[in-house]
């Protein structure tokens, strides 16, 4: 399914709509950022050589959670946190990478049960603003009503889903992560929604979109490199604007009459 738009005509809107709540989105943008729902996978995987020591193989495991581990030439195995860095001899690697993972699963699984409820939460609350809904910040919390446990299940299935493709080469997860764009908005829409179903629908609204979306996506490089000069903190200002012209493109891609039905 393709409909017409322009990244002009989605900005314009979401600019126009940010003048009246532009402080409330940040701070829910801001509270999602904390929560860990500031990106949309919790599985970000690749495997490339170690730069401190110019060859080896390092394995990253992020998103919502973020996690390193790399083995170089000079028998140094290096796990990075959030929390801690460490490097150990390659003897004693396995103790210490065996701890990690230990501690980097209780983290993906609070990510898992906490950051997908946020991150549908917050799709929820500009989808909301759109329509001329009164939507307040408690609405980010949403995914944590009616349908939680589907919607976890829905957004891991999807998580994994790309992390498998992302597995066999990078191009065929990148092109999957498009082709699932669009679920994390279905299920704020509808917390019920099935995987099949979600994924069904996501991808009949992405058909012929992806390239162009993925070009929306590059056309705010001006502002994240602002924001990189004022050593990254400006990003956070941008957060709102960005998920409001994402949040349109939905809408656009769906038409007013298929959110009313769901009353959102």
């Amino acid at each position: 399914m393709t409909t017409l738009w322009t990244r002009r005509q989605l900005k314009d809107h979401a600019k126009e709509k940010l003048k009246t709540f532009y402080w409330q989105a940040f701070l829910v943008c801001l509270i999602a950022l904390l929560l860990g729902a500031g990106t949309e996978s919790v599985f970000r995987v690749r495997s490339r050589r170690n730069r401190e020591t110019g060859g080896g193989t390092q394995i990253y495991i992020g998103g919502r959670s973020d996690i390193r581990f790399s083995y170089g030439q000079d028998e140094q195995v290096r796990i990075n946190t959030p929390v801690y860095n460490v490097s150990v001899p390659a003897s004693f690697g396995g103790i210490v990478i065996l701890m990690a993972l230990v501690i980097g699963i209780a983290v993906l699984a609070i990510s898992i049960l906490i950051s997908s409820a946020v991150q549908v939460g917050k799709k929820r609350y500009f989808l909301k603003t759109i329509w001329d809904h009164e939507a307040g910040i408690g609405e980010l919390f949403s995914g944590f009503g009616e349908g939680y446990g589907n919607l976890v299940l829905v957004m891991l299935r999807m998580d994994i889903s790309i992390l498998l493709w992302s597995l066999l080469f990078l191009i065929p997860g990148v092109i999957k992560s498009y082709e699932y764009y669009m679920v994390p908005y279905l299920l704020a829409v509808d917390p019920l929604l099935s995987w099949e179903e979600a994924r069904r629908r996501s991808s009949d609204m992405m058909e012929g979109n992806k390239f162009s979306v993925f070009i929306l996506e590059l056309s705010f490089i001006g502002w994240d490199i602002a924001g990189l000069l004022l050593c990254g903190v400006g990003q956070i200002f941008v957060y709102p604007y960005k998920e409001m012209v994402y949040a349109e493109l939905y809408c656009t891609l769906t038409g007013s009459e298929r959110m009313k039905e769901y009353g959102v």
